[in-house]
């Protein structure tokens, strides 16, 4: 066997051969950085079509604070994370040679669970401390429907029910989306249509599901999927890249790549590297549609549309603004994760935006010639980490970008892109508030 494929090998294994185990701790940055997170503001309209329940496990809490910097995993997780981790680290040496790069491209497949989404790491984790606190349903609000599927996933295992809103959208061509969550015991709801004229995002459908649960008696609305403490408890990504890197004998400090949505793959891959004080490039990729980090005001801002839930000081592009309908539905946000804003703030993170159009063409490079279908929010991180590759600064770097969601049950995207039906849109500056 030659050294290259011994190399590949050892990368690609995802257990025991590599003498690579399942991470024991989470990484906290704001407690090794020494940073805190503004305080959130009472909710505009919490008194209003029914109060939510903000009663989030004391443990959670916890791991929003800068507290400690390395937070213990409990067994039950860790249980959870042996069925699919380690994931994979995989050099791709066609997709190098067809892009005529010098870089080493590494992507770090996170779909190999059964919610086939990065997502699942911390919905088993917040599964775990609302089943510990006495909780009997989980509702959440879920776009592409990863989130939503990891929800289901996790509260199956730790015997909750589970409620979904799903954006419409995605309910009516994302079919194979809400089965897989009804098959793992969920009941999938459709969010409302929203005015004439402008399309139901996220944050309208979160409006939904948090009126839902503070009317539902024992259930808790669990945001969770952009909050401090899910993206810590994704750094068991990047724990896992650091070793699997050292045990092929990668010495070159890598450029890391995930797309924004929620932070948790780019955070969970990324920040890590940030870890006593390391100087690793963390670059978070936003749609040009949805400039969140690129263009946004760091400032106080409601989370949903409807002003339910409580206010943050965050990168936001204003609650009311009305995006195009991109394919990537997770990525249909007003706002950056709480998180991100201030590490954008301390200039810990960099953040670069692309057009739907050559992020597709990408995701179809990669599908040709490294055989990975990601999603369409996945699709921009391999759109990043190609654009990184053709760049000649990069020339001998190692890039290792995030595959956090496979595409399989979201082909309906690839369809527009073949049919030449993408609709994304760079906002005009009025249009942002």
């Amino acid at each position: 066997m030659s050294t290259t494929t011994e190399s590949t090998a050892a990368i690609r294994e995802p257990s025991g051969t590599n003498g690579i185990g399942v991470p024991d701790r989470w990484y906290n940055v704001l407690a090794d950085r020494g940073l805190e997170l503004p305080q959130a503001q009472q909710a505009p309209n919490a008194s209003g079509g029914g109060s939510v329940s903000a009663a989030v496990p004391k443990a959670l809490v916890r791991q929003n604070l800068p507290m400690r910097a390395w937070e213990p995993i409990p067994e039950p997780v860790r249980d959870a994370y042996r069925q699919w981790r380690p994931t994979p680290l995989i050099r791709l040496r066609r997709l190098e040679r067809e892009l005529g790069t010098t870089a080493a491209i590494y992507m770090k497949y996170e779909a190999g669970n059964v919610a086939g989404s990065a997502k699942y790491n911390t919905a088993v984790a917040q599964a775990y401390y609302y089943a510990e606190a006495g909780v009997q349903t989980l509702i959440t609000s879920t776009a592409a429907g990863q989130w939503g599927t990891a929800i289901a996933a996790a509260a199956a295992r730790f015997g909750m029910d589970c409620v979904v809103h799903m954006v419409p959208g995605s309910y009516d061509r994302k079919p194979g989306r809400r089965i897989a969550m009804e098959l793992l015991g969920a009941d999938v709801r459709r969010g409302t249509e929203t005015a004439p004229g402008r399309s139901t995002a996220l944050s309208d459908v979160m409006s939904e599901a948090i009126e839902h649960a503070g009317q539902t008696k024992a259930a808790r609305w669990i945001l969770g999927g952009s909050e401090p403490f899910a993206i810590l408890h994704s750094t068991v990504i990047g724990q896992e890249t650091r070793e699997q890197l050292r045990a092929v004998g990668e010495e070159r400090e890598p450029l890391l790549i995930g797309y924004l949505g929620g932070g948790k793959n780019v955070g969970g891959l990324g920040l890590p590297y940030l870890a006593e004080g390391g100087t690793a490039r963390l670059v978070a990729v936003e749609s040009t549609s949805y400039p969140v980090l690129t263009r946004g005001r760091f400032r106080y801002d409601a989370t949903d549309r409807a002003g339910r839930s409580a206010s943050a000081k965050m990168y936001t592009l204003g609650a009311a603004f009305a995006g195009a309908p991109i394919q990537a539905e997770s990525m249909r946000y007003h706002a950056a994760p709480k998180l991100f804003s201030v590490l954008r703030e301390e200039g810990l993170v960099q953040a670069v935006a692309y057009d739907e159009g050559p992020v597709f063409d990408s995701a179809r490079l990669l599908l040709r010639t490294e055989g990975f279908l990601a999603s369409a929010e996945a699709a921009y991180a391999v759109h990043a980490a190609c654009e990184q590759a053709r760049d000649p600064r990069n020339d001998g770097q190692a890039i290792v970008f995030c595959l956090s969601d496979h595409g399989h049950l979201d082909t309906d995207a690839y369809r527009a892109y073949l049919d030449g039906r993408l609709e994304g849109r760079v906002p005009l500056d009025s249009e942002i508030e």
